[in-house]
């Protein structure tokens, strides 16, 4: 079945399911009680109804019914990418490794980029909930960078004290690997200066090379930082970073990284409070590191109604919803609603 024709079932929301008794579309019934030649009704059930309710419930913390939402979904529309992203991200949450390992399986076979994300996330998260922060220079080996995370310059663009702090161990490990490239990354100015202008100003008066350091000054958030310097990075082929914030910030900040494909190898974190974080993230309190992760992996938030199918579906084999096959969806579209009829061809 052509492209052109999935994507017209798409956009009403006709979806074929198997139900005890009968054929089911878009999870309601059909009338079949219309005279012969009268083509009957079709109610269309959209799944980004299903999508918008698991994310509500995710970013709520209800990790269970925000799962049950995506199944409902899933059901509809078995090779949604995001959706299986999403369940196999949050499986690893309430450790059903099977159901994590599972969507990734289906996900790996329609969209591998995004299987690769939703792998970095899993493994992003739960690497930076065990890191300890600590504030010791790292020697590492490679091709690795040295990452600079910014904090809100004072009202007068000056830098604030926990600021001059990351910037004090960002030189420290600079000295430990002469070599590493440096992003500083931060926005927000004040006075006509971003945080990664300020930051770099004071390392070239500390002693370290101007040469050596790329100002990321566009970003105004952990999750922008990190989709920012991974640009950055991606076009020196950098994906190894020595991650440098504070405490309180390093693991949700190693996450986000992850989700962009930046690998914190090494970490080092100013000395503030460093006896509050010493104990790794448990389960519940990594939630809300990887609902950030899939915001920085630009996993969306939110679905409008009319939900498209992927790009890359194939024309033959399984394909929407294999259990039925082709020539089942053939005979909907011949036998389908005038909403369907009425679709412009492409």
């Amino acid at each position: 079945m052509t492209r052109v024709k999935r994507a017209r079932l798409a956009a009403v929301g006709v979806v074929a399911t198997a139900a005890v008794g009968g054929l089911v579309i878009g999870a309601l019934p059909v009338d079949h009680s219309a005279q012969p030649g009268v083509r009957p009704a079709v109610t269309a059930m959209d799944p980004s109804t299903f999508y918008n309710s698991a994310q509500q419930k995710f970013a709520a913390g209800d990790v269970t019914g925000g799962l049950e939402s995506l199944q409902q979904m899933l059901s509809v529309v078995p090779v949604d990418p995001y959706a299986l992203a999403l369940q196999a991200i949050w499986s690893a949450q309430v450790d059903d490794a099977a159901g994590s390992d599972a969507a990734l399986a289906k996900l790996n076979g329609i969209n591998r980029t995004l299987h690769t994300t939703a792998r970095n996330i899993i493994a992003g998260v739960d690497a930076a909930a065990q890191i300890v922060p600590d504030t010791s220079p790292k020697t590492v080996t490679g091709r690795t960078a040295i990452v600079i995370l910014g904090y809100g310059l004072n009202g007068n663009g000056k830098m604030a004290p926990e600021l001059i702090r990351r910037v004090t161990a960002g030189k420290a490990q600079a000295e430990a690997a002469a070599s590493a490239p440096i992003v500083v990354a931060g926005g927000a100015p004040k006075k006509g200066i971003t945080e990664a202008a300020a930051m770099k100003k004071w390392l070239v008066a500390n002693g370290v090379d101007a040469g050596r350091i790329t100002e990321e000054g566009r970003s105004g958030s952990t999750v922008a930082n990190a989709q920012n310097t991974a640009e950055i990075l991606r076009g020196q082929g950098i994906n190894d970073i020595i991650l440098i914030t504070s405490p309180n910030h390093i693991r949700r900040a190693a996450a986000d990284f992850a989700a962009v494909g930046l690998r914190s190898v090494a970490t080092v974190t100013t000395a503030t409070e460093l006896d509050k974080y010493r104990e790794p993230l448990t389960r519940d309190r990594q939630k809300g590191i990887r609902l950030e992760a899939t915001r920085a992996a630009e996993i969306p938030a939110t679905r409008a109604a009319g939900l498209p199918l992927p790009d890359n579906l194939p024309d033959t084999g399984p394909g929407l919803i294999p259990e039925f096959g082709e020539k089942l969806l053939e005979s909907l579209l011949d036998a389908g609603s005038s909403a369907i009829d009425s679709l412009p061809a492409e």
